[in-house]
């Protein structure tokens, strides 16, 4: 209804036609039926009305560009910017097709649910946000449930306000308070498509050798990250969400709590433990975490772990005892 709108009503705007004989019958029900939207949708077709015709065919190709979410995130084409649009998108669109959204699209005899929409995604896949991993979503019987987001915000491209392609359940931190209105084309123009099957991302924990190095008091400047796949996603997917630097902090938060279970397991416990090697406790405790790795931020936890396997200063520490 929306490309309906743009295309087909606001584009072929002109003197010798009415706004509502232009408008398919689906829609016109809508358009009657709040005022607010009718004033707004007879506004912009004024204004369209002194549209040249390249004006018209830019407003078109920027619609559907840019809600191709999927080629926008793999860089095979590139969103078109509000400035390279007729003022009349800024001026008058915009803030009608942010309406779309909130409050048109809350009413589910127009077009759906968007609470539905995000039950549906967390039941079926998202357990954690889908952009950090650290921070658990809320369920479909929580009130107080995460964020959709607009991956392209709103705010710069309006026309896939209302695109389901581009809205993916969040978290409060990677939505609000780290992303924000950033986009994948403020930094490399590349991404990871959020509805896009492929295989998870591996990450990879360095623990830095240092002369002041204190494994029980962790440092910014000591932890260090890898991640597989395509590396500039990953740059992206960091300069979007803040990645590096929230998973840092993560490490360090839980690092001293982790290696002092270690240490009980093997000394604390000696009759159940049965004498088993540093190494071996650290193998039985990857193992239990990645069966279900997306729970608590163990997908780090084993990480660490897999980086103090490579520590023999620390195993003979463990092992002389």
């Amino acid at each position: 209804m929306l490309e309906h709108l743009v295309c087909q009503v606001w584009c072929n705007a002109s003197n010798d036609i009415t706004c509502s004989n232009l408008l398919d019958r689906k829609f016109e029900i809508i358009y009657n039926a709040y005022s607010w939207l009718k004033i707004d949708v007879d506004v912009i077709y004024e204004k369209c009305k002194d549209l040249t015709d390249d004006d018209r065919a830019d407003i078109r190709e920027a619609f559907f560009v840019n809600n191709s979410i999927s080629e926008l995130c793999k860089g095979t084409l590139k969103p078109i910017e509000l400035v390279d649009l007729p003022d009349v998108v800024t001026t008058h669109m915009t803030s009608l097709l942010k309406k779309f959204y909130t409050p048109l699209l809350d009413r589910s005899e127009v077009s759906g649910d968007k609470l539905e929409y995000y039950n549906a995604l967390v039941g079926e896949k998202y357990k954690t946000c889908p952009c950090c991993g650290l921070v658990k979503m809320e369920s479909a019987e929580s009130y107080y449930r995460e964020d959709n987001d607009h991956f392209f915000p709103i705010s710069k491209y309006p026309f896939a306000s209302v695109n389901f392609r581009n809205l993916i359940p969040v978290c409060e931190k990677c939505n609000k308070k780290r992303k924000g209105t950033k986009t994948p084309q403020e930094h490399n123009g590349v991404a990871y498509y959020g509805f896009e099957a492929r295989n998870d991302i591996e990450v990879s924990v360095e623990i830095k050798n240092s002369p002041t190095l204190n494994y029980s008091k962790l440092q910014k400047e000591d932890v260090e990250f890898k991640f597989s796949e395509d590396p500039e996603k990953n740059k992206t997917w960091d300069y979007l969400f803040g990645i590096k630097e929230r998973y840092n902090i993560e490490v360090r938060d839980f690092s001293f709590t982790e290696l002092r279970a270690i240490k009980n397991r093997i000394y604390m416990n000696k009759e159940i433990n049965n004498g088993n090697s540093y190494d071996t406790v650290l193998n039985f405790e990857i193992m239990n975490y990645e069966l279900d790795k997306y729970n608590e931020s163990k997908f780090l936890k084993v990480a660490f772990l897999k980086e103090m396997k490579n520590k023999p200063e620390w195993m003979a520490v463990y092992n002389k005892h």
